[in-house]
């Protein structure tokens, strides 16, 4: 199996919203699917406390579905989302909303936060997601972030990446300023060339590629 690079990636999604129609919520419900599948692989069964860090963009929106799945099966998902909520994209706001409906615990913590209100926050839970940044992120990352996976590293704990290690470039390998160590990380659709190369190794841990239902057709141009 190929790895791809995120602009590769970007075209497989955009082929099977766009040439197959898919709806790009559906695609996100199974990203979520998988990476809530992964997090209760690790836990052991419910009634186990998962926590999700979530960002703003779709990789985010891959951890609120993630948190939904696993409290509709009985765990204690609670999300901490580092986003405003007026900041989310279209597919992550109605995640937003779903899990508001189903009351998933969801702390809004912003984009620009104060460290001092996480560290108690990262010391209950069997396993954390990570749904922080996804294949789209080029630039080393800056504080209050470095602090957060600097914490959450040493912590310890089981964690599952989605898509991709927050902090990994997606194309090189390169930790940028610093990276989730994950336990595993479910990929969506192909792995991502940064998993082999340069530091990606050290940082991804178990890789799991999943199925979200992109069409074999548009899958084979990169196999």
């Amino acid at each position: 199996m190929r790895a791809v690079t995120a602009a590769e990636m970007r075209e497989i999604d955009r082929r099977a919203i766009e040439e197959f129609g898919i709806p790009s919520f559906q695609l996100m419900e199974k990203a979520g699917e998988a990476v809530a599948q992964a997090a209760a692989q690790l836990a052991g069964p419910p009634p186990k406390k998962i926590l999700v860090l979530a960002g703003k963009g779709n990789n985010g929106g891959d951890g609120l579905v993630a948190a939904r799945l696993l409290h509709d099966r009985g765990y204690h998902a609670e999300v901490l989302l580092f986003s405003e909520r007026e900041k989310l994209k279209a597919d992550p706001a109605r995640n937003f909303v779903e899990n508001a409906k189903r009351s998933v615990p969801t702390r809004i913590i912003g984009e620009h936060f104060a460290w001092e209100t996480i560290p108690q926050m990262l010391e209950g839970p069997e396993v954390v997601i990570d749904a922080l940044f996804g294949v789209g992120l080029d630039k080393p990352l800056g504080e209050p972030y470095l602090t957060l996976i600097q914490r959450l590293n040493r912590e310890g704990k089981k964690v599952v990446s989605a898509d991709i290690p927050s902090g990994l470039h997606a194309d090189t390998g390169q930790v940028l300023g610093d990276c989730v160590r994950a336990t595993v990380t479910v990929t969506m659709g192909l792995p991502k060339k940064g998993f082999y190369e340069g530091e990606g190794p050290e940082v991804t841990g178990r890789i799991a590629v999943a199925d979200i239902g992109i069409p074999k057709e548009v899958l084979n141009a990169y196999l």
